[in-house]
């Protein structure tokens, strides 16, 4: 089994990560900085953003993916970018199955906008801004955080599961048409599906819940060596399944019989 890595070279390529101040962002930045890329580190936590771009030899910039004027000014200031990580996001409940009744009903108003924000509209908020550049620029990579959750069902989140097999379907879609448009620009979207990992999406007691099920949790650096091989591969509108103990591999769809072979 391998673990995902592929020799990839970053050099005279500039990169924007989404998250990047801890997690899956944070191992993905330093990967793409020893791969020679020039990385730009978001995230809200400036204090830890601002280390982890330190550490690299790269910059920080503040950013709220929920904001489009937060984009606007990113790219703006930093970019424009050959390479786009949108990574961020968030649970609901820490991803905490209720302890009474169903996972809907108790949802609020503001949680519910809150994930969607995040998972959701910071992918396609962050996709819309760096696109022009990476058109100018000849071609590009965006690959965005989805989940196994955006692969199969999530019972206990799943308004979770909601945004992540919304993050698939906007991969799927938006892939299809660089795949398919005349004249299009040479820019591959895919879509990273790890299962559990070593990120701050885990709480405590979600952490001791896993513990108690052995369920295994993925180190980051694993998940950060399957987007370096994204990077090097760069099949067009592909999600990648990333689950412990197996290689990763790209999840295959079956077509609806009344439209062929369609993605």
């Amino acid at each position: 089994m391998s673990n995902g890595f592929s020799t990839v070279e970053l050099a005279e390529r500039k990169a924007i990560v989404t998250g990047g101040a801890s997690g899956i962002g944070k191992a993905t930045a330093i990967a793409m900085a020893e791969a020679g890329a020039d990385v730009v580190v978001t995230d809200i936590d400036e204090a830890g953003g601002a280390n982890v771009a330190a550490e690299i030899g790269g910059s920080f910039a503040m950013l709220d993916v929920s904001d489009p004027s937060a984009w606007e000014r990113v790219v703006a200031t930093a970019g424009p970018f050959d390479i786009a990580f949108l990574n961020a996001g968030i649970s609901t409940n820490q991803g905490l199955p209720p302890i009474d009744g169903d996972p809907i009903s108790a949802l609020t108003d503001e949680a519910y906008r809150r994930i969607m924000s995040i998972n959701l509209d910071g992918v396609v908020f962050g996709t819309r801004a760096v696109l022009p550049g990476m058109t100018e620029r000849g071609g590009g990579d965006i690959i965005a955080t989805a989940s196994m959750a955006g692969l199969f069902p999530i019972s206990m989140d799943p308004v979770y599961g909601l945004t992540k097999h919304g993050v698939v379907g906007f991969v799927r879609s938006l892939g299809n048409y660089f795949e398919t448009a005349e004249n299009a620009a040479d820019i591959c979207v895919s879509a990273l599906c790890p299962a559990f990992t070593d990120t701050n999406i885990i709480g405590d007691e979600l952490r001791e819940v896993l513990d108690m099920l052995a369920v295994p949790v993925m180190p980051v650096d694993h998940v950060s060596g399957v987007v370096m091989r994204m990077l090097a591969e760069r099949k067009q509108g592909s999600q990648w399944a990333v689950e412990p103990g197996a290689d990763p591999y790209v999840y295959e769809w079956h077509a609806p019989k009344t439209l062929g072979q369609q993605s």
